[in-house]
């Protein structure tokens, strides 16, 4: 008599498919996005495959703005192995905000033609961190205003270059009355 074993390796991977790149704007608000996706499906010539996530959020998660990679691999009962990977990317489409003081005016100083004026400066704000606030007409506050109106605009920028501006006007008066010296009486003989 005479036996002999006879051994079937599986040497063929899984299959699995990812879904494509997902792009979406960020949550009103917010400085990410929840972004829903089918789970990639994984399948083998044999039962047992299993399908897990080795890198990113899943789901059904709350994305940061920016890109994200999502890996899916399979394993098959063999451990043969195969992996997939997509983007998401949250982009920040939510200009900042910004409010600027009510317009108002003001006499100029005694003896100038100006008036030196504080007002308080305008800061912008995000929905993500990084907003920069900075004036791009007008003067600053604490500057000599000429008399007349001067035109104050503040523009707050975030990182991902949604804009916003704002503008506000500071009138200067002459409510000083003129001066004025005349000359001593002249008396002349005829």
């Amino acid at each position: 008599s005479c036996s002999f074993t006879v051994t079937v390796n599986d040497t063929e991977d899984p299959e699995i498919a990812c879904p494509a790149d997902i792009t979406v704007s960020n949550d009103p608000g917010q400085c990410s996005a929840v972004v829903n996706y089918m789970s990639p499906s994984g399948m083998d010539n044999c039962p047992g495959a299993i399908l897990v996530q080795t890198t990113g959020l899943g789901g059904g998660s709350s994305f940061p703005v920016g890109s994200t990679t999502e890996t899916y691999q399979v394993t098959d009962a063999a451990g043969n192995t195969i992996s997939c990977s997509f983007t998401v990317t949250v982009n920040d489409t939510q200009n900042p905000t910004i409010a600027c003081p009510a317009d108002f005016t003001v006499s100029n100083d005694a003896g100038q033609c100006s008036a030196v004026v504080l007002y308080e400066i305008p800061l912008g704000s995000d929905n993500c961190p990084g907003a920069a606030t900075a004036q791009t007409g007008g003067l600053g506050s604490g500057s000599a205003f000429p008399i007349g109106a001067t035109t104050n605009t503040f523009e707050v920028t975030d990182a991902a270059g949604n804009t916003a501006s704002c503008s506000f006007t500071i009138t200067v008066k002459d409510t000083q009355n003129p001066a004025i010296a005349c000359p001593a009486d002249i008396v002349t003989d005829n």
